[in-house]
């Protein structure tokens, strides 16, 4: 009877506390709070394995088109092999991509299984276990709490009453004693559980999400690995191909598609290309020391410096910047000055810096260099590392880069851009800084550092700022001469065949322009790309974003960075 009475008490006060009608008082700050953390683990941890799994759902259906498209490369391959034996090339390399396909559907299949083994599987393990015992450890401890609170109501009852007898008030009194210290007892257990499941459940999250990571990166770096087994071979076909092409044209063979609108306009519009062209090229068909839309780019980016936020950051209207390329490139009248947002200019620069040919500004060939003087301690030496690395540059591209930090050390100088050195570093680095083969994700940090450095230290490295371009031009038409003859200064000789592609900087004159080059490897812009089997960087194609690496920001989200 006095069990079934404690029962009674016990669930009318559970009633009272979710109707809100009594508030729960013994209930400690930090066990609400530990049990809210608890609660809210539990249900991301729910949602994220279910998201994996919902994902990894799709892929399959993407795994089982792309094995079938595997077997029709293949198929092709068999069918030109058995029937037509002239066409080996074209047999070889549908089998190859057949190859490829299979091979890269079978690596997306074990990314599936090792997001669900590795990751999904073992986070719904927490659930179904640290976590569902720590709320039930706080279940017990609601129920004593509950238990202690409705024996205290009863005692202070009893007391109002007349005419109880001092046992019985005695006897609740010992109730509620007994009951108080197994709340504490169990109070301090399931504080302690909660805080141990909390701390437990955020090592073992943050480890599977690492796993996560090992994954994808597993994934990516053997895709590629498997493609860049291809390129000699990629290379090889399209040799053939413009072998084949030379030797129809001579024998005046002429074939339709060879002689296609679209091939004519790609013929003019390689007299007139900026974007993708090799600097070289460039230069000496314009006859200048620096392209024609980077100064007109750089002068009207200069306007905004100390008034404009997030230059190189924010993202401008991607029709405009396609536009406005595709204008550039034709040869077509454009004015930047009329662009009213200037972060169109500032993504156009950066993708003609994404596009350049046939190397990065900073170059393949030195990319190792510059990544290794970031495990140089002492701050002058580093210094001192880059600006020997830089001085070993192409004329052509030291001129570029000499005027392309003077404008990111003047961006970084203003306070109001909000746009120190390692913020334009992490947007303009990995633009200008790029590894030929695989893509580490280690290097991008340590190339933004390297970016960084030379932005703080302009004026030791370049000695200076360099000559800068007049404000008027030569009209962008087809119709440009070598020389710019309404330039209030001289130009520099443009670059020949025979231009030096090292230099070496002098500085006792502290003047970068002033430089001596050494004649150590002509070079020829008309010879072919060497590949080394490794082939150049392909264009960028224009997509519907035409963005590049950095310009995924929309000014909606935009952040005000520091360094």
């Amino acid at each position: 009877m006095k069990n079934f009475k404690a029962k009674i008490i016990t669930a009318k006060q559970n009633v009272m506390e979710k109707t809100a009608k009594r508030e729960n008082t013994l209930e400690p700050e930090e066990m609400k709070e530990l049990e809210k953390q608890t609660t809210d683990t539990k249900d991301f941890l729910r949602k994220l394995t279910k998201s994996i799994e919902k994902e990894t759902l799709s892929s399959g259906v993407s795994i089982q088109d792309g094995t079938e498209l595997a077997d029709n490369f293949i198929d092709y391959s068999v069918y030109v092999r058995e029937n037509q034996n002239d066409l080996v090339i074209l047999s070889g390399i549908l089998s190859k991509i057949g190859e490829f396909q299979a091979g890269f559907e079978d690596l997306k299949s074990k990314l599936n299984s090792s997001l669900i083994n590795d990751v999904s599987d073992p986070l719904k393990s927490i659930i179904k276990t640290e976590l569902r015992q720590a709320k039930e450890s706080k279940r017990e401890y609601d129920r004593v709490r509950i238990a202690f609170d409705a024996h205290l109501s009863e005692l202070a009852n009893l007391k109002k009453q007349k005419n109880v007898k001092p046992p019985k008030i005695q006897e609740s009194e010992e109730e509620c004693e007994r009951l108080r210290t197994n709340f504490e007892r169990v109070g301090i257990d399931t504080t302690s559980l909660l805080r141990d499941t909390n701390v437990i459940t955020e090592f073992e999250t943050v480890e599977k999400l690492c796993d996560y990571l090992d994954s994808y990166h597993t994934f990516f770096q053997k895709g590629y690995r498997w493609l860049a087994q291809m390129i000699p071979d990629i290379y090889e076909y399209r040799l053939y191909v413009e072998k084949r092409k030379a030797e129809l044209e001579k024998s005046k063979v002429r074939i339709s598609m060879m002689v296609s609108p679209q091939k004519q306009q790609a013929e003019s519009l390689s007299k007139t290309k900026c974007f993708g062209e090799d600097l070289s090229v460039l230069l000496n068909r314009e006859g200048s020391t620096l392209p024609w839309f980077i100064t007109k780019a750089f002068q009207s980016i200069r306007n905004y410096i100390s008034t404009e936020e997030g230059l190189f950051r924010l993202s401008g209207t991607k029709r405009i910047i396609y536009e406005y390329k595709q204008k550039i490139d034709e040869g077509k009248e454009y004015n930047l000055q009329e662009i009213l947002d200037i972060h169109v200019v500032c993504n156009l620069v950066k993708l003609y810096l994404r596009e350049l040919q046939p190397e990065p500004l900073l170059t393949y060939s030195r990319y190792n260099e510059f990544i290794d003087t970031c495990n140089i301690e002492d701050q002058n030496q580093r210094v001192e590392k880059l600006s020997k690395i830089i001085s070993s540059l192409p004329k052509h591209y030291y001129t570029l880069l000499h005027h392309l930090i003077h404008l990111l050390s003047q961006i970084a100088s203003q306070p109001k851009s909000k746009m120190g050195p390692a913020n334009l570093a992490t947007v303009i680095g990995p633009n200008i800084l790029i590894c030929q083969t695989d893509i580490v994700l280690e290097d991008i940090a340590l190339g933004n550092m390297v970016v960084t450095t030379i932005i703080q230290n302009f004026d030791r490295i370049f000695g200076g700022p360099p000559t800068l371009q007049p404000d008027t031009y030569a009209p962008p038409n087809n119709t440009r001469n070598n020389s710019v003859s309404n330039f209030n200064s001289i130009q520099p000789p443009s670059f020949s065949a025979s231009t030096s592609r090292s230099i070496n900087l002098n500085k006792s004159t502290n003047n970068a322009n002033n430089s001596s080059h050494s004649d150590d490897e002509p070079y020829d812009p008309n010879a072919p790309p060497i590949y080394s089997g490794v082939p150049m960087r392909g264009n960028i194609k224009h997509s519907d974003s035409c963005s590049t690496l950095g310009d995924s920001f929309d000014e909606a989200d935009a952040v005000e960075l520091s360094d």
